[in-house]
């Protein structure tokens, strides 16, 4: 009987620990070229996601950071992992980042400011990376209402990639905000976030065996044009 209760307690428990669990939901999305695959459990503050030809792009609603009358820094942060493939007769170029949102000012010593870090790997040699830092294309320094735009962009160049069928990009984000006085606010907001892989068609080159299908094509054509003008003559 107590097997029977310590069996029926395990199974309850478990049941509970799967239920609160957060389940992996892997996701790909199509895009023109390439393909986006990613945990759509592990986007953080990013948001869903969604493709426009070959952009992947997020528009978060929560991705902000704020502090008021003095109360000094206040950071948010979220970092997402991304795997983007190759379709077939396509290589990789380049990689482009761009991200937009707002910020407001209000006060002596407020400031604000956006930046982080580009990370991309080629999954069949992960132990050589390329990076890049995401910053603000100009100073979160405007002060004063209505709130004002901010943009920020990274790139990398792949180009000696060109083999690669398939990168693993790595996004991380860093939105601050900081008041050191009374009677101050500093607030920021990151809205939208594009990734986008840039391509070049490949050409393919064909094999020996199709070398010599071709010469051999030619041979035949040539054999019979000869034997037509013997027969005119």
């Amino acid at each position: 009987m107590k097997c029977v209760n310590k069996l029926a307690v395990g199974m309850f428990l478990l049941g509970q620990t799967l239920s609160g669990a957060t389940l992996a939901a892997p996701v790909t999305l199509a895009g023109s070229s390439v393909d986006f695959s990613f945990d759509d459990t592990l986007l953080g503050l990013f948001g869903q996601a969604d493709v426009s030809g070959d952009t992947l792009f997020f528009t978060p609603i929560a991705f902000k950071a704020q502090s008021l009358n003095g109360a000094g820094f206040d950071l948010a942060n979220s970092t997402m992992n991304i795997r983007v493939t190759a379709r077939d007769g396509w290589s990789f170029a380049s990689l482009g980042l761009v991200e937009r949102g707002d910020y407001l000012l209000l006060g002596a010593g407020s400031t604000a400011d956006v930046g982080g870090q580009m990370r991309v790997f080629d999954v069949a040699s992960p132990l050589t990376d390329l990076t890049a830092s995401i910053g603000a294309s100009a100073p979160l320094d405007l002060p004063g209402m209505p709130t004002h735009n901010w943009q920020a962009d990274a790139a990398l160049d792949l180009g000696a990639w060109g083999d690669a069928q398939a990168v693993n990009v790595t996004i991380q984000n860093l939105l601050l905000a900081s008041t050191g006085a009374a009677s101050s606010l500093a607030f920021v907001e990151k809205k939208f976030v594009g990734l986008t892989p840039f391509m070049v068609a490949v050409t393919p080159v064909p094999e020996a065996q199709t070398y010599a299908m071709m010469l051999a094509g030619l041979g035949l054509v040539g054999a019979m044009a000869m034997r037509r003008r013997a027969i005119s003559k």
